[in-house]
């Protein structure tokens, strides 16, 4: 198996990869930044859809790290939206609504699409991770779903995340199955790393 560092340098089309990482915010932050930061060596489009304080540390740390960032974000190569505010734009009823969902993320990833030299889009998303933790756990995997029916036949990775610590014991536990046979792979700290039943390489 891959190590996480490896799927994250080498994600590839199609696959859907998910982080728990309860309070470790920083951990998240070095994650999803070399995610991106490989993004933009690779010539893909990026696209970010994350909470305030999430968006402002992964800009914050890309900037850092990835002289070519500024100039992605100028030209509209790597783009971020706000998580609740596009949760917002297809949520029907406290459901997601699988023809709102494709109408406002196809259109984001088709815009970044026109200006990625590599043809590809790596995106990271938390909009599951806020239905979570609000207890809409049947929405959150819900949205999953329509994420890898969108994910099939594209040149899309997905970086999916849950405020979620695998080694507390919470009652949330029970709706990990669900969470990890949505996924290609999932990383739960340095020593936790699954496979769910999408992984294909």
């Amino acid at each position: 198996m891959s190590s996480w560092s490896e799927l994250l340098d080498h994600a590839e089309s199609e696959e859907h990869l998910v982080q728990l990482y309860g309070d470790d915010d920083q951990l998240l932050t070095r994650n999803v930044t070399r995610y991106l930061a490989e993004g933009l060596k690779r010539g893909d489009g990026l696209v970010v859809i994350a909470t305030k304080g999430h968006a402002e540390s992964f800009n914050r740390q890309l900037n850092e790290e990835c002289a070519a960032a500024p100039q992605a974000l100028r030209e509209g190569r790597l783009v971020f939206f706000d998580a609740q505010t596009t949760l917002d734009r297809f949520m029907v009823d406290g459901r997601p609504d699988q023809t709102l969902f494709r109408s406002v993320v196809t259109g984001i990833l088709d815009e970044v699409h026109k200006r990625s030299p590599s043809g590809r889009i790596r995106a990271f998303g938390e909009m599951v991770g806020i239905l979570w933790v609000s207890g809409e756990q049947s929405a959150a995997i819900k949205l999953e779903e329509f994420w890898n029916d969108l994910l099939a036949g594209s040149a899309v990775s997905l970086f999916c995340a849950y405020p979620i610590d695998l080694f507390n014991g919470t009652p949330q536990m029970g709706g990990l199955d669900a969470v990890l046979c949505a996924h290609s792979h999932m990383y739960a700290g340095p020593r936790t790393m699954l496979s769910g039943p999408r992984a294909t390489r």
